[in-house]
């Protein structure tokens, strides 16, 4: 009888580990991307990639010659800086930040950096915006100190990271793009948690951040769709109309 029993728990235990975290709901319809995006206010096309009551958050970014990631402090208007290359999101749990790193050049590497303190950074003086006519990029920062790296990973590429029930998760794909998950940051690993189509992840998306727990990503390519993260539960919108 009580194999029997152990023969269950072991049964339920698998069956809870292989349920999907997250819910995907795929819906079609007949709108055009661009419209959408035309419609939307609130889409930030600027260099600002976060802000809560204390930081405003910058990058910029220079593919292989590096990115920085800037916190400038609302209050005293101090801005400290990091290497990142190059950011693509800002999520924070607890009061300490995870800024996710992601770069598409040669064979492709991702990570994310832990933020306990911005103010123990290395302090600058100005926010540099992109400047493609300065060849080596010099401005871009070069100091790593007060963060710690987490899952360097080459081969691996982020498209966002977003955060559920006080974890991290990020779209991932492998550079060719073949295979795309949800994946958990756990003991400095990434871990796939779900498989999703390979097509909804995009070098280069729109990303809408209403919260730690809400997001709206656009990918223009390779097939128009909207995926919107609100905490496990993921609406994917698939336009059938895109401007070519």
């Amino acid at each position: 009888m009580k194999t029997i029993q152990l023969f269950f728990i072991l049964l339920l235990t698998v069956s809870c580990h292989n349920q999907n975290i997250f819910e995907i709901e795929t819906i079609e319809t007949d709108k055009n991307i661009i419209d959408e995006l035309s419609s939307l206010k609130d889409i930030h096309h600027t260099a600002l990639l976060y802000k809560d009551k204390i930081y405003d958050v910058w990058y910029s970014c220079s593919g292989e010659w590096g990115g920085t990631v800037y916190f400038k402090n609302k209050k005293s208007g101090k801005i400290h800086y990091t290497t990142a290359t190059c950011p693509v999101s800002v999520n924070k749990i607890d009061g300490t930040y995870y800024v996710s790193a992601s770069m598409s050049h040669g064979f492709g590497n991702s990570y994310v950096l832990e933020i306990k303190n911005p103010e123990i950074m290395e302090e600058t003086t100005k926010i540099h915006p992109y400047n493609p006519g300065i060849i080596t990029r010099e401005y871009e920062a070069h100091t790593s100190k007060g963060v710690r790296k987490l899952a360097d990973s080459s081969g691996v590429l982020i498209m966002s990271s977003f955060v559920y029930n006080k974890k991290l998760y990020s779209i991932l794909a492998n550079n060719g793009k073949t295979k795309t998950t949800i994946s958990e940051l756990n003991k400095n690993k990434f871990h796939t948690v779900q498989k999703i189509d390979p097509d909804l992840f995009s070098y280069d998306p729109i990303i809408n951040k209403e919260s730690e727990t809400h997001q709206r990503i656009y990918i223009q390519h390779p097939k128009p769709a909207m995926l919107d993260i609100r905490n496990n539960k993921i609406k994917v919108v698939l336009f059938k109309k895109s401007n070519k």
